[in-house]
């Protein structure tokens, strides 16, 4: 029989299972020997046998593999890549279970609003690609000051995302030739749709509010550098969504 132990694909799906690289050994090598002892075991892995006591006794914990006593010694032998499925579907339908559960707690009323902060025009970025984690289709709203799109290849790869992520965006800023020279771009090529607040009514005021799913983040300039305050909570989001709506309506194209 060829060996196992050296096969790259198998000792990756193995420790996609969480198993350490001695763990991996230990199963592979009992895995083509069958049920045998741990002197075998220890001269097909190549690893201590003292060690390998350790290691199965681990793999025995986590249902990977078990034991037996023959009336001269011990026997080991481990779970067939089948029952390895089915441990690890029972482990996933578990972990599904326990993050439905966090989700319900993260959306009760009585949940506490998330709240984090991003420095630095990295920063920033890594707030609004959050936006990717939900669903494809998902609107962004966003009102205020274009400062923080300054940078041409952020923009261009987060319109790039949005439009594989099918990420509608609507913006909302005041009425000035800065901004309709800089939004002075295709509105159907971007996916976007925007409006313009009277300047005498709606001052530029250097600062962004930025919409989606339950997420808010409020981008500044700062002292120093530019920041990003984000606030997850869908009360306040959903307040933030209607004064948007209020604003869009009385806005001109």
């Amino acid at each position: 029989m060829a060996t196992t132990l050296n096969n790259e694909n198998l000792t990756l799906a193995l420790q996609s299972l969480g198993l350490t690289n001695n763990e991996v050994k230990v199963y592979l090598a009992n895995l083509e020997l069958g049920a045998t002892s741990i002197w075998e075991i220890s001269q097909k892995s190549g690893i201590k046998r003292p060690t390998c006591y350790d290691i199965l006794e681990v793999l025995s914990i986590r249902g990977f593999a078990s034991s037996s006593n023959d009336g001269k010694r011990i026997i080991y032998s481990v779970a067939s890549p089948k029952q390895l499925m089915q441990i690890e579907e029972r482990r996933h339908k578990k972990v599904i279970g326990t993050f439905n559960e966090l989700e319900a707690l993260a959306n009760s009323e009585v949940s506490k609003p998330s709240v984090r902060q991003f420095i630095g025009k990295k920063g920033i970025e890594e707030a609004l690609n959050l936006v990717f984690l939900e669903p494809k289709g998902t609107e962004i709203l966003v009102y205020g000051s274009t400062i923080f799109f300054a940078d041409p290849i952020f923009y261009q790869e987060f319109t790039e995302k949005r439009k594989r992520h099918n990420t509608h965006i609507r913006l909302l800023y005041s009425d000035t030739p800065e901004h309709r020279k800089i939004l002075a771009r295709d509105n159907a090529d971007e996916v976007r749709d925007i409006r313009f607040l009277p300047e005498t009514n709606y001052q530029d005021i250097h600062s962004e509010t930025c919409i989606f799913g339950d997420i808010l983040t409020f981008t500044a300039p700062g002292e120093s550098e530019p920041y990003a305050l984000l606030i997850e909570s869908r009360a306040f989001a959903l307040a933030e969504r209607q004064r948007f709506e209020m604003l869009w309506q009385i806005a001109i194209k």
